[in-house]
């Protein structure tokens, strides 16, 4: 009962997450897109969508994802986030990458090279897990492992009982959650790499909907908006 209603929150949150980034997009027939981070293109597809571009671009390190991603024609490059982007610069109008962040070992590194493949005036929408969410707080107040935190992909997710997947092995095909940003931590490296913050919101609270607008800082997930 206790997991089922915690994956409920957790999804709930997740809904909200998304909408929150599509909410973001500009419609532009004309635009260039590229999802960093695109996995089996689902989501993607949501965002093609949502601009009313002709095609989108999607960029992923698992072979599998991008198989099914291509079955959704997306078109499909292979990368590694933590590395240099395979991308020429200034080539893209729009970039999104959707729970990616946290993820790569350099995300310092890759928001420069998001600035790179970036046209000018083009604009990004980076969603990730907020480490000052409640939920996280709370778990570091009582000794446990924050929930957005994960360890050796492959291996238990383990240190926090309250988790709901709690000694369940991570998915094997992705990296670990290694880099978990707090909201102005997030909000600082933009603005630093020469970023102009457009807009910035919170999805996923504790108390819902209201939360996310008065208590947006400590939602559980940042979406931001940055323009070259």
């Amino acid at each position: 009962m206790k997991v089922r209603l915690q994956l409920k929150f957790h999804s709930e949150w997740e809904e909200s997450r998304k909408r929150t980034l599509l909410s973001l997009l500009e419609f532009n027939p004309h635009s260039k897109v590229v999802d960093l981070g695109c996995g089996n293109g689902k989501f993607s597809i949501k965002v093609k969508e949502k601009i009313g571009c002709e095609k989108i671009f999607g960029g992923d390190i698992s072979e599998k994802a991008l198989k099914d991603a291509k079955k959704r024609k997306v078109i499909v490059k292979k990368a590694d986030l933590n590395h240099t982007l395979p991308l020429k610069t200034e080539s893209f109008d729009v970039v999104v990458s959707s729970q990616v962040i946290e993820h790569l070992f350099y995300p310092v590194k890759f928001m420069k090279d998001i600035h790179r493949i970036l046209k000018p005036n083009g604009y990004a929408v980076i969603s990730t897990e907020n480490l000052a969410s409640w939920d996280n707080i709370s778990a570091l107040f009582f000794g446990y492992t924050p929930f957005s935190m994960e360890f050796d992909a492959g291996l238990w997710k383990i240190g926090n009982p309250f988790s709901p997947h709690e000694r369940i092995i991570v998915n094997k095909y992705t990296h670990p959650h290694v880099r978990v940003f707090a909201w102005n931590g997030l909000i600082t490296l933009v603005s630093i790499l020469k970023f102009k913050v457009e807009r910035v919101s919170g999805s996923g609270h504790i108390l819902g909907h209201v939360g996310e607008v008065l208590d947006k800082t400590h939602c559980r997930f940042i979406v931001i908006k940055v323009r070259k």
